[in-house]
């Protein structure tokens, strides 16, 4: 029996895991989760190794460790079989849990207090998106880092070792190629030397060098962003955020909230005056790790809480076993009150975290349905152009936006035209997905497209009355949207292009000079908007119907950049305009797509 209470201690966390997250154990791949699969296809060689793994993606984010070598090595492995990305996520917060464990019996001296640091964690809510969303594995290998790096410090206390020493180290530098956030490691090192072992707070300071280093190099080749939602705000709104992620993590019950926040104040201040500094050294992991996201006032996330909850359930566990250990004449009434605070924590939080798992669960099966049937169609009629029809906004975001069908290397998938009048999103978004009447009508009057309905888990072919509702309705017009990288719209590539490359979604390189043929615009202003796939400043000549225009920078995100032309007031309405680009570089360009809007 006793070799079964002491295992226990050990399992039943991991089996409250598996319970609690099963669905997003199972669950499949969805929205930001295709943009890291398809990372794959741009390496060819040992030489592309390099800027997949190291080179800014998406939102400006370096993390080699917890997206690029993760989604590059999986997907090289298994595809877009989703199981093993989530058994490996899986594995990686289990052994989170197994760190907390050890970390909380060292820090309280009891084993009960470990087992239920595992418990709080598991429970709050902040957790759930991260065990369900495969593209923020970040979260929980920047947890892992964490923890494992704290792990090896109070070993390293305890006995002086150099292993030790170096596995704190490897633990920490490793922890920045998880998530940038891991900058802050240092400052809950310090703390804890502060408050349990000043001897060692000169051994911790360097590491704030190593932060400062990581956060100059980041800054320098991944600029923050100055405007839209990951803009950086600071002053007051910072304080906001804090208030925001400390109700959430305890709950999404506001009474259950206030509740809480009233006895974590009153247990700091008995844990003040008794000495006793875990709680505090818990709230200060919490604060801490939650700085970085402060900042980011207009991205509120709830999977930002997945690390800097678990301090918040070293301080409970703590609290907890002191309640318990407790030999006052009062140590009923302690008892009392902390079996109530956490009935009131897991009575609220674990029904949330149950609901958001299922929410995730339920999203990745209408993708899943979406894309496998997508691709049951493209095996049967390979050469077809697939269009979609009934996509809604959910699962245009969910399912198309991050073009999973690359990931699945099928060509030739859109959205049929009128699709974007069931779908809020911004126009200039919604058009790079839909093919343009003119290539849908004579697609399907020539037999090379199909159209299928969306309904529930089955795709429904309805090309036949698709297609006598566009011989009705439609017009031959020459398109406003050329997607340079498809052959589907190769009609209109002039001369000077090489062949598309890089597979759907993919593109056209310009080495010298070529045309396009595009749709006029329809009105005075309507610009030329032209999408290159380089981060790097450039040279590109323009020539509008025999005009020599100048482009602008209108934006520039992840590798992409996307130049404006204004257009002169009499090409306004003509049915087609060419355009002709130059290319003033010595190296060729890449180019994606070409609108008028």
């Amino acid at each position: 029996m006793l070799r079964v209470r002491r295992y226990a201690w050990r399992v039943l966390p991991l089996l409250l895991l598996l319970a609690l997250y099963w669905p997003g154990l199972t669950n499949w791949f969805y929205q930001d989760d295709f943009g890291w699969l398809n990372l794959r296809h741009d390496v060819h060689s040992f030489r592309d190794l390099g800027p997949a793994l190291f080179a800014p993606k998406a939102h400006g984010n370096i993390r080699p460790l917890g997206e690029n070598a993760y989604f590059l090595v999986l997907s090289s492995l298994f595809g877009v079989e989703a199981l093993p990305f989530r058994i490996w996520a899986f594995a990686t917060q289990m052994a989170s849990l197994v760190l907390l464990g050890s970390v909380v019996r060292r820090l309280t001296a009891s084993r009960a207090a470990g087992f239920w640091a595992q418990v709080l964690w598991i429970a709050n809510s902040g957790l759930a998106a991260a065990m369900c969303w495969t593209s923020i594995y970040n979260q929980i290998l920047s947890g892992f880092f964490f923890l494992l790096a704290f792990w090896f410090l109070l070993r390293h206390i305890e006995s002086g070792a150099a292993r030790d020493a170096i596995g704190h180290w490897a633990a920490f530098v490793l922890g920045l190629g998880a998530l940038e956030t891991n900058v802050v490691y240092p400052a809950i090192a310090a703390v804890y030397a502060l408050l349990f072992a000043r001897a060692y707070l000169k051994k911790v300071l360097p590491m704030f060098l190593v932060s400062a280093l990581f956060i100059l190099v980041h800054f320098r080749f991944a600029p923050p962003p100055r405007d839209g939602v990951y803009a950086l705000h600071f002053g007051g709104r910072i304080f906001s955020s804090l208030w925001t992620y400390w109700t959430w993590a305890l709950g999404p019950s506001r009474l259950a909230a206030v509740l809480l926040s009233c006895a974590v104040l009153g247990l700091l201040v008995w844990s003040a005056r008794a000495r006793q500094c875990v709680p505090l050294f818990g709230v200060a992991w919490f604060v801490i790790v939650i700085g970085p996201y402060l900042p980011l006032s207009d991205h509120k996330m709830d999977y930002y809480l997945t690390v800097p909850v678990a301090g918040l359930a070293i301080m409970g566990a703590a609290a907890i076993a002191w309640a318990w250990r407790s030999r006052w004449r009062s140590k009923w009434m302690w008892r009392a009150a902390a079996a109530a605070c956490v009935a009131i924590y897991l009575g609220t939080s674990l029904a949330a975290a149950w609901t958001i798992a299922r929410w995730h669960h339920d999203r990745g099966v209408r993708v899943e349905d979406l894309v496998l049937g997508v691709a049951d169609i493209h095996e049967a009629q390979p050469g077809s152009i697939i269009l979609l029809d009934g996509v809604d906004s959910d699962l245009f975001w969910s399912g198309i936006v991050d073009v999973p069908f690359r990931a699945m290397e099928i060509p030739h998938v859109y959205l049929a035209p009128g699709s974007e009048a069931r779908i809020q999103a911004p126009p200039d978004l919604t058009v790079k997905y839909i093919l343009p009447q003119a290539l849908t009508l004579r697609a399907l009057q020539d037999g090379r497209a199909v159209v299928y309905q969306v309904d529930g888990p089955a795709l429904r072919n309805v090309t036949a009355r698709y297609r006598g509702m566009a011989e009705a309705l439609w017009k031959p017009e020459t398109p406003r949207f050329i997607n340079l990288g498809d052959t589907a719209f190769a009609e209109y590539a002039g001369a000077g292009w090489d062949e598309c490359a890089g597979g759907y979604r993919g593109y056209r390189m310009l080495r010298g000079e070529a045309t396009v043929h595009i749709g006029g615009p329809h009105g005075p202003d309507d610009r030329l908007h032209i999408g290159v796939f380089r981060a790097t400043d450039f040279h590109l000549g323009v020539r509008v119907d025999g005009a020599d225009l100048r482009a602008e920078v209108m934006q520039r995100g992840g590798e992409l950049t996307e130049l404006g032309v204004r257009l002169p007031a009499a090409l306004v309405g003509k049915p087609e305009i060419e355009v002709t680009l130059s290319n003033g570089n010595p190296e060729p360009l890449k180019f994606g797509f070409m609108e008028i809007r």
